[in-house]
């Protein structure tokens, strides 16, 4: 990373600018400013990488699929969504599959994202499944992923690892850091690896399989930080520094909080004056960024990444977590050098800065841009916007068998369970904001006896909530679900309906449905949107039918309105 000093000088003089609370009100306000979360959704573990005038951001997806979503921006406030990487993630492990879907609360967490050598780059760590990394000339795709490989060629399919972060110095070499959390041995490692990043070459699986040890170079890299609950690395180089950053969760080290180590040498500087070396590290500058003493009074976003513009200025693009609907959402905070440490945020005093909620926009003059869509299924390719709860059955779903619309054919939900196990749930994710509104309009009319087709909102596999259509025999009925618990409405003679969520910022959905599209009328509980298993809300469209695997429902369109500014 070949990164120009700077020191960035806050320019706000608007009276409350920098103090005002957050409310819900996010990104681009449209008058040359924005508010924070810079991103009022799930984008947790955001790492962000500036490539000439593009950004592009990729974020913690867990058992979503594709994994890895990638947003562009031109001005690190206005996101849209591009592509996703990992588009195999069932042949590296059968979990994520519709027939088991078994990955909530697990997944794909944590990823980075780098350029090299005119090549992007994402590192993630599969958590049951290994190292994985994904390459691609364009952001947008085709990208092409697979295992990293140990100095023996062999797959890194080891379990328990994450947060990789790769780094390539100026000499040719290359170097991963990555993380092993445990019940005594959460510390973080340091692999030297091959110029074109596919192998770990102080890495051996047969080593690395096991767990509940330290593990020893040269077969397990260098131990980095022996500190425990060590996570969320980062490595950067400035100014002929090397700045190895981590988190520590637990007071079990230097107390819970983020910390960079820096040294004139990667691996730190040995007591006679030395450079270390793989397997024998030396010593490091210590800087606390922040230094946790209330988790409910954090100063600055935790795990993410650092950024620069073109015109030199730094900015860290972290999550907080607020355990309200939208999760860990990015939070975007400027950084001041001062004696060669980057000092996060504004009002710096002794070190150390705080979030501010609204400022300028970091670069002017681009147009609002969101992560989210509105669809009206016109085209004949699914849009990047769009996830699905686990692998999708793709002979289940359509963009092509009734134009313009996208039909969700119904199939039982595995061992003929309930919604956390109904394949083909197509969503996006809820962004928390003053009022969020989203709209479908359904055909019904091709529905069967056992099937359910409707709205609903979901986390990582704890809770959920939804209004939908349920065929008994030849009637079909509306109802309501809330986390198996059922409510059974009237006997519905519409083949078209429409169903609504409205979301204020209390969290609390507020389900309707109409027959004309225009007369909504509330029906079911109001159901409290919320995280879980590390995910915020998402909002979906979803039939299934654990009578027998027929029946289909055709979207016309899902309309997604927001209330921002």
């Amino acid at each position: 990373m070949n990164m120009k000093k700077c020191v960035f000088v806050l320019f706000v003089t608007i009276s409350g600018l920098v103090h005002s609370q957050q409310i819900g009100k996010w990104g681009d306000q449209g008058d040359g400013t924005f508010r924070n979360p810079v991103i009022a959704s799930d984008y947790s573990d955001p790492d962000p990488i500036r490539v000439e005038g593009d950004y592009f951001l990729v974020s913690s997806t867990f058992e979503s699929y594709p994994g890895v979503t990638i947003l562009h921006s031109k001005d690190l406030v206005n996101w849209t969504t591009i592509g996703a990487a990992l588009i195999d993630l069932v042949a590296a492990d059968s979990a994520y599959s519709y027939a088991k879907m078994n990955r909530y609360n697990q997944g794909v967490y944590a990823p980075t994202i780098s350029y090299h050598n005119n090549k992007f780059y994402i590192f993630v760590n599969l958590y049951t499944d290994g190292f994985y990394m994904a390459t691609a000339d364009n952001p947008a795709g085709p990208w092409k992923s697979g295992y990293l490989k140990d100095k023996y060629g062999r797959k890194l399919k080891v379990k328990g690892w994450t947060d990789p972060c790769p780094f390539w110095d100026e000499d040719g070499k290359a170097y991963l850091a990555s993380s092993h959390p445990g019940r005594e041995y959460w510390y973080s490692y340091l692999f030297q690896m091959s110029s074109d990043g596919s192998m770990l070459l102080d890495a051996d699986s047969t080593h690395m399989v096991q767990s509940g040890i330290q593990y020893k170079y040269p077969d397990g890299g260098t131990l980095l930080s022996p500190y425990h609950s060590s996570e969320g690395n980062r490595i950067f180089k400035r100014n002929g520094y090397y700045y190895l950053q981590h988190i520590e969760f637990t007071n079990r080290g230097h107390g819970e909080g983020t910390y960079i180590l820096r040294s004139r040498n990667i691996y730190g500087i040995l007591p006679d004056g030395k450079a270390g070396t793989p397997g024998n590290v030396g010593d490091y500058e210590l800087f606390a960024v922040e230094k946790v003493t209330d988790r409910a009074h954090l100063r600055v976003p935790g795990q993410g990444g650092y950024v620069t513009t073109p015109d030199g200025r730094w900015f860290w693009m972290g999550q907080f977590t607020r355990d309200a609907s939208c999760g860990r959402s990015p939070v975007l905070a400027p950084v001041t050098w001062i004696n060669d440490w980057p000092v996060i945020g504004v009002n710096i005093k002794d070190m150390k800065g705080e979030t501010a909620w609204q400022l300028p926009k970091p670069i002017d003059g681009y147009p609002i841009q969101v992560p989210y869509i509105s669809d009206e299924f016109k085209s004949n390719k699914l849009a990047p916007a769009w996830s699905w709860n686990h692998q999708p059955c793709n002979d289940k779903w359509s963009l092509a068998e009734r134009k313009g619309w996208l039909r969700l054919k119904a199939f039982h939900s595995v061992n003929h369970s309930g919604f956390f196990k109904a394949g083909n749930t197509i969503n996006q994710r809820h962004f928390r904001s003053d009022t969020t509104v989203t709209t479908i309009k359904l055909d019904i009319s091709k529905m069967v006896d056992g099937q359910k087709a409707g709205l609903a909102h979901f986390n990582g596999g704890k809770q959920y909530g939804f209004i939908a259509v349920e065929q008994v025999g030849k009637s079909r009925y509306l109802i309501y679900e809330e986390n198996g618990k059922k409510n059974h409405g009237d006997i519905l003679l519409a083949k078209i309906i429409y169903l609504k969520s409205t979301v204020l910022l209390d969290d609390i959905a507020h389900f309707s449905c109409s027959v004309d599209g225009g007369n909504f009328v509330e029906f079911g509980n109001k159901y409290k949107v919320q995280p879980g298993n590390f995910r915020g809300d998402m909002i979906g469209v979803f039939t299934y039918n654990n009578k027998q695997d027929k029946g289909w429902v055709d979207v016309d369109w899902f309309h997604y309105e927001i209330k921002n500014r």
